[in-house]
């Protein structure tokens, strides 16, 4: 998912060296939603204790309410929030709108008060309705299957023209993810021009694209998630990549610069703090997946579809330094009316409580 999982933004992430344990009883059924209903809307509550940044908005409320196609698909999702962080940049109060033309979906979000479109989306589909490539402004996915599961994903970040990307792979059995690695390799990939900054010896001479001339001295540095900046590895390449292996600073950010023989600079890279070398996924062996499912709502309100159609419901998420715990409150029709997840950083110590109020509509 996007950070924006959203990523998980964002992202959750791996090992057991920590786990939390609600004391709240999971109420469940046994059968999944009758196929009748679907999910219109729902709100979601997040309270922060966050200590590393500080936030402006302790306690966020969303609102998403959905609508569909005559082919049952999500054709529009109405956004509002509270966030001051999106306010300030007009992504707090979204029209967005999914158009599906052959195998391809478009995604377009626009600020409901300027109606000035803030993001353009786009993925591409297999012949299965499967999400193959997800292309947002500043990152690429590539998923590839076994299945029906994710069994690999390439993610790469493109904040300016240096990309820095990094393989996923995912492990699963009877239906259910087990697991998620990451190798901790970084590739870094420049483009065919690096920005000159002026000489001013010339008149009217600018910063401008010049051609990058071997060898290229590249730098890479990692920031904490309490702001400490160390530059960890110089090389000096005669190519277009460079790799770095993060493993031994996971949850890190990472940031790449190089500058030519004749100190030409390329655009600097960055890829987010969130992942690390596996990440383990437990389920509810008695509750069959169904709208509410924690993965299945993030991935809904990214892509329009589900993306993690695993056989059984999230119940945990768990790495070296984060947990995710997840509870349902299912009602008599065995629909999902409450989601409540918890999340616990233990190199930050944040927390952050999240509470999904969901309703259904009777399909026509």
């Amino acid at each position: 998912m996007k950070k924006t999982m959203v990523l998980l933004s964002a992202t959750v992430l791996a090992g057991l060296f920590f786990v939390y344990t609600s004391c709240k009883k999971v109420s469940h059924a046994t059968n999944p939603t009758p196929q009748n209903y679907r999910l219109m809307s729902y709100t979601r509550e997040v309270s922060r204790n966050v200590i590393t940044p500080l936030t402006l908005t302790p306690t966020v409320t969303e609102f998403y309410r959905f609508v569909y196609d005559g082919n049952d698909r999500v054709s529009e999702i109405f956004y509002t929030s509270n966030d001051s962080n999106k306010l300030k940049v007009n992504t707090g109060n979204l029209d967005i709108r999914f158009s599906y033309i052959a195998d391809t979906i478009y995604k377009t979000s626009t600020d409901l008060r300027t109606r000035t479109v803030v993001e353009r989306d786009t993925f591409l589909m297999n012949s299965l309705g499967q999400i193959t490539d997800a292309y947002f402004p500043n990152e690429v996915h590539n998923f590839r299957y076994y299945g029906k599961l994710l069994a690999t994903e390439t993610v790469a970040y493109r904040d300016t023209n240096t990309v820095i990307s990094a393989n996923l792979s995912y492990t699963s059995n009877n239906g259910d993810f087990l697991s998620r690695f990451f190798d901790g390799n970084l590739t870094a990939s420049f483009p065919d021009t690096g920005l000159r900054v002026p000489s001013h010896i010339l008149p009217g001479d600018t910063v401008r694209d010049t051609v990058l001339i071997y060898p290229i001295e590249v730098t890479w540095t990692t920031v904490t998630p309490f702001g400490t900046a160390a530059a960890v590895q110089q090389d000096k390449i005669t190519g277009h990549t460079d790799n770095f292996n993060v493993s031994s600073l996971l949850g890190s950010f990472v940031m790449v610069d190089a500058v030519d023989s004749n100190g030409v600079k390329v655009r600097t890279g960055y890829f987010p703090a969130g992942y690390t070398g596996q990440q383990f996924y437990q389920i509810y062996d008695f509750l069959d997946n169904r709208p509410g499912d924690y993965l299945q709502l993030q991935s809904f309100t990214t892509y329009g579809v589900n993306i993690y159609p695993q056989a059984h419901m999230l119940k945990s998420i768990t790495s070296s330094f984060s947990t995710l715990n997840v509870n349902y409150d299912i009602d008599a029709d065995s629909k999902v009316t409450r989601t409540t997840a918890f999340t616990r950083d233990s190199v930050t110590k944040n927390t952050m409580s999240e509470i999904y109020r969901l309703q259904y509509e009777t399909k026509n």
